[in-house]
């Protein structure tokens, strides 16, 4: 029978094995981080299974027929993974609306009229063209069109130079500097650009239709540098200028909102 710090002891690796899985379960997505977040998953996985036989005195077989069965369990992952999940392509495919519906944050919306979120803000054009929600400094946020076949997305991303370091034009990433930068279309509504972290640096959701007839929805977060302008980041109900943090909904109709 096992004693209490047998338990106590396996219950930590079996934690340690979850979170890795956990943490690691988002890069396996990806053909770019898909080998890498496996071999550190077959890393730690060997490590605890030798660690808890080594702590019972297990016969040396026994150790080796396990760390043989992670091993081939992380091969038979990587070929299901390249065989059936495949992410969507970088093109110039609009983004298609999610169907999902916005707190409007007692914002009144005109018919027609295009919303997007930007943290707590709700900012609304009633124009039927190309428009940004928001200026940083000098530099534009991302262009917004709904067109028949959906959304579509103009932006030009700035590093903190003040130099260009990416451009999307029709919804196409195109990366001019940083080898790290990269996209990821999750799903047929949304694009992201993400560092070697994976950290987010632009995110766009074509959430749907609004509350007003004909009325649309988008939502934008990200982290948007323009020389040396404080840094301005973007969250789902907040926004942060350098160390200055608003979270209190503000309306705008039919103009820019500057941060």
């Amino acid at each position: 029978m096992m004693e209490r710090r047998d338990l106590v002891r396996a219950a930590v690796l079996a934690a340690i094995c979850l979170g890795v899985l956990v943490y690691n379960w988002g890069f396996l997505a990806w053909p770019m981080h898909r080998v890498m977040a496996l071999l550190v998953m077959t890393a730690v996985f060997t490590f605890v299974w030798f660690y808890e036989l080594t702590m019972r005195d297990a016969p040396m077989g026994r150790m080796l027929t396990g760390v043989l069965a992670i091993m081939g369990g992380a091969v038979l992952l990587w070929l299901g993974l390249t065989l059936f999940a495949r992410p969507l392509p970088d093109d110039a495919t609009p983004l298609i609306a999610a169907g999902e519906t916005l707190d409007m944050q007692s914002c009144a919306v005109p018919p027609g009229a295009l919303t997007v979120a930007v943290g707590a803000d709700r900012i609304t054009s009633r124009g039927r063209g190309a428009f940004v929600p928001f200026m940083v400094s000098g530099c534009a946020g991302p262009s917004l069109v709904v067109t028949p076949q959906g959304l579509v997305v103009n932006d030009f991303g700035y590093d903190g130079d003040g130099s260009v370091a990416f451009t999307l034009r029709h919804n196409l990433f195109q990366r001019l500097m940083g080898d790290w930068l990269h996209i990821h279309r999750p799903d047929r509504s949304s694009l992201g650009i993400y560092d070697h972290w994976e950290n987010e640096i632009l995110y766009i959701r074509y959430l749907g239709a609004g509350m007003a007839a004909g009325a649309a929805t988008v939502r934008v977060r990200g982290r948007f540098l323009c020389g040396e302008y404080p840094p301005v980041v973007v969250k789902e109900a907040s926004v942060t200028v350098g160390d200055s943090r608003y979270s209190r909904p503000d309306c705008v109709l039919d103009r820019q909102r500057r941060y």
